[in-house]
């Protein structure tokens, strides 16, 4: 299975990177900046910026030619910044809130549409959310950030409304409180049982029916819009 982490930096999207190609996956990793990427043989890396068309592109066309497309996309790629773990949206500056959108939501659309002809039939493709984009989970710890998570879940409801489920199934998946530079704060787990989750619903040991709810965490457990 050829299987794209899209933010394979640090956190999550560094483990899953590891613990995949540890498992026998044929991985790809996309990187904000290449200097990150590990030395892992067979591993594809490349410059995938989920700001930058040109990047995403010239990644699919690279993807294509050497791996024939895609069966999975693992779209990490996200961001909180400092200023939102003090501010609230009154204070916050205007110019980070609408970073966190840029980055979270509206760059979760850019690389869909750009990755879309190059996944297979019967691909999926896993955008890593937040519980803190509910609005039943109401609260106002990192307000923007939780903002573009509700966004992102919406976008990624109505990219299934738009497209389908055939031939990719999009699906949003919260990745649990992890202990990684973005969530040592509240965290729960550490990122290697998050990424355990994933690897179970990629390779099936966890079954999934996306048509009856299509944001769970990473157990599969559904969660509240």
């Amino acid at each position: 299975m050829n299987v794209l982490v899209l933010g394979a930096d640090r956190g999550l999207g560094r483990v899953l990177v590891r613990m995949l190609h540890e498992r026998g996956f044929d991985v790809t990793a996309g990187y904000y900046d290449i200097g990150n990427a590990e030395a892992l043989e067979s591993v594809l890396q490349l410059p995938m910026d989920v700001l930058s068309d040109e990047q995403l592109e010239r990644a699919k066309e690279k993807i294509i030619e050497m791996k024939g497309g895609l069966d999975a996309v693992i779209h990490v790629a996200g961001v909180l910044l400092p200023s939102d773990r003090t501010c609230t949206l009154m204070d916050a500056p205007i110019e980070d809130i609408s970073r966190h959108l840029e980055i979270n939501a509206v760059g979760l659309v850019r690389a869909f549409r750009i990755l879309y002809s190059a996944m297979k039939r019967g691909s999926r493709y896993f955008a890593v959310t937040s519980e803190g984009g509910s609005f039943t989970l109401a609260g106002t710890l990192y307000p923007a950030y939780s903002v573009s998570k509700t966004a992102a879940n919406k976008f990624v409801q109505v990219l299934r409304l738009t497209v389908g489920s055939d031939p990719v199934d999009l699906i949003a998946v919260h990745p649990g409180r992890m202990n990684t530079e973005m969530g040592r704060d509240t965290h729960q787990i550490e990122p290697e049982e998050s990424a355990e989750g994933f690897i179970r619903l990629l390779d099936g040991t966890t079954k999934i029916n996306s048509q009856e709810n299509w944001f769970i965490d990473y157990t599969r457990k559904l969660m509240p819009v």
